[in-house]
């Protein structure tokens, strides 16, 4: 086999870097997991999806990892015509692992670095200054997606994926990946330096491997990043190490380019005693089943037999509407002159084309497939403007939308609209109607800025909810209230804003609410206890509800964490010119909630920084991680402004 051309110049550059230069990861600030008390979580109403840990016979047990989606966030803009102006679909996963709260920690805090929801905004923004995609022109769409997948989860070793696509109007397509592997049991993502005690080495060995493998356009960019200062881009799996380039940009219709499985007999030699280890934990278990996401037979398969719901249209596109009515049609063997329609439905194995368009005669439907179609063709012509987002459809004011709000297939039309106060725009009055009727259970004055959606709360009871957010200055709440419409009249099925989490805290300020329809809300809550938290600054953790037959029930947690990560990676990197979670004076940590055992001391000009929030017996108790990764709690006390004898320095805080 004729050697890579690509060679030469990787030995001259590995040679130059031989030195061991490198950038240490963000994770390897924490050593290994200390001994601590076990802190279970209650996460069974609020996953989406779990991978159980796969109990292997090493010598040292394994922990349990559930891997859930932590943020599902959704926008979806269209023009008055239906035509798509942008989207952004993103998938956010986050990992639970009961005993070990460090680890946990840590690894959700890695995969905030490759969360790309910061970059929404500039997104959207974007897209507000192109001309608006109409149809038959889809080459100004803006398209945005970011999704993961569990490649491995034995209990040892954590192996994710996440990957996505990037597409801004004509002249622009990346696709990207991030592959990253970690050791469950300290929390720390897995790099060469630790694989190996001659790291140059094995970039080597992986970048011959790779050569051999791949065409020359693919391992140039490969091969650049394997001499990176210390590779990341990878995971360990079953059968080897998996590398994949980061980055595939500036090309329309760019795919993503393969991935390289260099097996570890290739490289085998190059690994220490620790890499040798997790080699062979990896080879012991299989490797997660990733199933590449089918495309559905039906967009509706019922829709022949039984009524479609206003939850049932709620959020689909246009483009999956027009589907959605053409395979009525579809089923009755109907061709089609749109060629795009033709293509899509020849794909389908129950599909017969029989019919021409032209002969083809709309008596043979069915009653039921009759008022489908008439349903469908309201949702289309409906919602001019539409705008999706992870909190539902923006009912804008002073326009009439027709709704399907109580599941009968027929639509409501639903109109709100609001007057301010000639003297104070905060005052308002607030005036919502159902076919023509003023709803009384909603308030009739209110302060703040309105915003009303649809959403769909519980897929299974086949109605749309409303939900009502009114706030005030610094974002707090007047009004998180959620309404079903029953027997004629909108019901109030619950006011979010104010006591939660057993009555112990308030829902005063919001970072986002979640409902995908499962029968789970989750609301980003912002400093959710009463109380004394002003020590340990300001924080959001994820509040979550049930709802069932018209019912929002709290389910309560025994750790809320704190998902604010960028402000605790800060601290720690010492990127916090305001002294945030800078110890002022020695201060009690414990391994338990109400216990005195010590976890760790702690010194002034330290930094230690809160990770989760508990609530025992009416009181509230601080998680507190340290730079060393032990972890403790600490029982509030009543608040002391003075940073002498307060816990800290100075802590976050906004608004």
């Amino acid at each position: 086999m004729k050697p890579h051309p690509l060679l030469p110049v990787i030995l001259l550059a590995l040679s130059l870097t031989a030195s061991g230069c490198r950038m240490n990861s963000r994770l390897e600030e924490t050593p290994s997991q200390p001994s601590g008390s076990t802190t279970k979580q209650d996460t069974a109403a609020q996953e989406e999806s779990s991978t159980e840990a796969v109990k292997t016979d090493t010598e040292n047990s394994v922990s349990p990892v559930t891997v859930k989606t932590w943020a599902t966030v959704t926008s979806e803009k269209y023009t008055d015509h239906g035509a798509l102006i942008y989207r952004w679909n993103s998938r956010v996963p986050e990992v639970i692992i009961p005993d070990n709260p460090t680890s946990q920690y840590l690894i959700n805090r890695n995969v905030r670095e490759n969360d790309q929801n910061t970059r929404r905004n500039n997104f959207i923004s974007d897209t507000m200054e192109i001309p608006p995609t109409e149809a038959g022109n889809p080459q100004n769409n803006y398209l945005y997606t970011f999704d993961y997948q569990v490649l491995r989860n034995d209990g040892k070793i954590l192996s994710l994926k996440q990957n996505g696509t990037d597409i801004r109007g004509n002249d622009r397509n990346d696709t990207f990946a991030f592959l990253s592997s970690y050791d469950v049991e300290n929390g720390k993502r897995i790099t060469l330096s630790a694989l190996s005690d001659d790291p140059e080495g094995l970039k080597l060995a992986l970048a011959q491997a790779a050569a051999d493998q791949t065409s020359a356009d693919f391992s140039a960019t490969l091969l650049s990043q394997i001499m990176s200062s210390d590779l990341s881009q990878f995971v360990l799996l079953k059968e080897g190490i998996l590398l994949s380039t980061q980055w595939n940009g500036g090309k329309i219709r760019s795919s993503p380019k393969p991935e390289t499985l260099i097996p570890y007999k290739q490289v085998g030699d190059k690994l220490n005693d620790y890499g040798k280890q997790l080699m062979a934990v990896a080879q012991k278990s299989e490797d997660e089943a990733v199933n590449a996401a089918a495309q559905p037979d039906y967009i509706f398969p019922e829709s022949s037999t039984g009524y479609l719901t206003g939850g049932d249209l709620l959020e689909a596109d246009p483009s999956m509407l027009r589907l959605a009515r053409n395979e009525i049609y579809a089923r009755h063997g109907r061709k089609f002159d749109a060629a795009d329609l033709q293509e899509y439905f020849n794909s389908k194995s129950w599909y017969h084309a029989e019919t021409a368009p032209t002969d083809f005669k709309e008596d043979v439907l069915n009653e039921i497939e009759k008022k489908n179609l008439e349903l469908i063709k309201t949702a289309e012509s409906q919602l001019p403007d539409k705008e999706i987002t992870d909190e539902g459809v923006i009912l804008k004011p002073d326009k009439d939308y027709l709704l399907d709000l109580d599941g009968d297939g027929v639509c409501e039309t639903i109109r709100w609209s609001s007057t301010e106060d000639q003297k104070d725009s905060y005052e308002k009055s607030l005036k919502l109607s159902i076919n023509g009727k003023s709803q009384t259970s909603i308030p009739e004055n209110v302060r703040g800025n309105i915003s009303l959606t649809a959403l769909d709360l519980n897929k299974k009871d086949q109605q749309i909810e409303l939900h009502l957010d009114i706030s005030q200055e610094s974002d707090s709440l007047y009004s998180y209230s959620f309404y079903r419409y029953q027997n004629g009249s909108l019901e109030l099925i619950g006011d979010l804003a104010g006591p939660v989490c057993g009555g112990n805290g308030s829902l005063f300020r919001e970072g986002g609410l979640t409902a995908e329809g499962d029968g789970i809300l989750k609301v980003s809550s912002d400093t959710p206890f009463m109380g004394s938290t002003l020590q340990f600054g300001c924080y959001f953790v994820d509040l979550v509800w049930s709802y069932e037959d018209g019912k929002l029930k709290e389910v309560p947690q025994n750790v809320y964490f704190n998902k604010y990560y960028d402000m605790i990676t800060n601290a720690f990197l010492h990127q916090n010119p305001e002294n945030y979670y800078v110890v002022s004076h020695t201060f009690s940590v414990t391994t338990s909630m109400k216990g005195d055992t010590p976890a760790f001391s702690v010194s002034p000009g330290e930094t230690v920084c809160p990770i989760g929030w508990a609530v025992k017996d009416g009181h509230s108790y601080i998680l507190v991680m340290n730079e060393a990764g032990a972890w403790g709690w600490v029982k509030e006390s009543a608040w002391d402004a003075n940073p002498d004898t307060a816990f800290y320095l100075a802590v976050p805080a906004w608004g």
